[in-house]
C-alpha cells in the first residue's frame, strides 16, 4: 500500500476478483454441494455435455469418478490415482483415453510426470 493509503493499491494488476484464485473460488462457490459418502452426483446438463465424448461404460464411470473428485475437493484440478479405478474393475488405459478424447474437446488439460498421478483440470465445470 501507498503512503495514501487507498485500498486500490494492494491490487497492482487489478482488483481482488481479478485473480485466477479468486475466479476459481467463486465457480466453486457455485457447484453443486458435495456429494454424500458413497455417492456420485453431478448436474444432468454437464452430463449432457459430456456423454458425446464417452465410448463405454466404464469412461463413464471414470468421468463420474473425476466429476465427484472435484467436487469433493472443491476445485476444478484434482488427480485421479489408478488404484481408485482398479477397486472397480476399471483400467487405467480406459482413463487415459477418456482424458485424451477430454482434452482434444477442450473440456480438460492434463498434467503429470512419469511415476506421478496425473493431474485433470476440468474446464466444463459444472
Amino acid at each position: 500500500m501507498s503512503g495514501n493509503g487507498n485500498i486500490e493499491d494492494l491490487f497492482e494488476d487489478g482488483g481482488p476478483f481479478e485473480d485466477p484464485l479468486a475466479q476459481q473460488a467463486a465457480l466453486m462457490a457455485k457447484a453443486p454441494p458435495r456429494p454424500a459418502k458413497g455417492y456420485i452426483t453431478c448436474p444432468l446438463a454437464w452430463l449432457q455435455r459430456v456423454l458425446p465424448l464417452v465410448r463405454s461404460a466404464d469412461q463413464l464411470v471414470v468421468l463420474m469418478l473425476l466429476y465427484r473428485r472435484c467436487l469433493m475437493a472443491k476445485s476444478q484440478t484434482v488427480t485421479l490415482p489408478n488404484g481408485d479405478l482398479a477397486a472397480l474393475g476399471i483400467s487405467r488405459y480406459t482413463k487415459y483415453r477418456l482424458l485424451g478424447w477430454l482434452r482434444g474437446a477442450g473440456a480438460a488439460t492434463v498434467e503429470g510426470q512419469n511415476g506421478q498421478a496425473l493431474r485433470v483440470t476440468l474446464h466444463w465445470f459444472p
